[in-house]
């Protein structure tokens, strides 16, 4: 669907781009939200680069999905407005989590009811490093693959890798830590 719209737009149909805008808006704003951790920053910047990506169409090569190329700009804009405010920072997790806790918070999280999901992850993701919650968020909201989030961010597939790992260890202590779960069971 995104080929025949595109098309449109490239032949002066201006008015078809909303298409692009009604369909990815919110994974956009996703993505920005995880970075900004402001909704007035988040909205600006999605719609800054709604603007990009149309300005930029015809030099879009199709060689990954609309969607991808998308996020990619909303990622870039994000970094960019972060770095102008000084406010971009690098935190290290220093604790680890066990294969087992891993894999049993994923198992219950999976499980709880998409409204609460949603209310708890947003909580937590406003109090994480913006490159953490954007891992989160491209991985598990987004539901995109990990070779999907390399061609976002344009790192190494290690480097997203030990991010996520670090972004899920950061996620599971603010739940155990600031949320006072001590079991996955208290989520269920």
């Amino acid at each position: 669907m995104d080929d025949q719209y595109l098309q449109k737009v490239l032949n002066g149909d201006a008015q078809s781009f909303s298409y692009f805008i009604k369909t990815y808006q919110n994974g956009a704003y996703a993505v920005a939200i995880s970075i900004m951790k402001s909704e007035d920053k988040a909205k600006d910047v999605v719609q800054e680069s709604f603007i990009q990506a149309y300005n930029s169409l015809s030099s879009f090569k199709k060689k990954s999905k609309f969607s991808t190329w998308l996020y990619r700009i909303v990622v870039n804009k994000s970094l960019r407005l972060l770095e102008k405010e000084k406010r971009y920072t690098l935190d290290e997790v220093s604790s680890v989590v066990s294969a087992q806790d891993r894999s049993n918070y994923n198992d219950a999280i999976i499980r709880l009811h998409q409204d609460e999901l949603k209310q708890l992850i947003k909580s937590i993701l406003t109090k994480m490093p913006p490159k953490e919650a954007l891992m989160l968020q491209l991985f598990y909201l987004n539901e995109l693959k990990v070779d999907e989030i390399v061609s976002i961010l344009n790192f190494s597939k290690a480097n997203v890798k030990i991010l996520l790992h670090r972004a899920r260890a950061h996620f599971y202590d603010i739940i155990r830590n600031e949320h006072h779960i001590s079991s996955i069971n208290d989520l269920l």
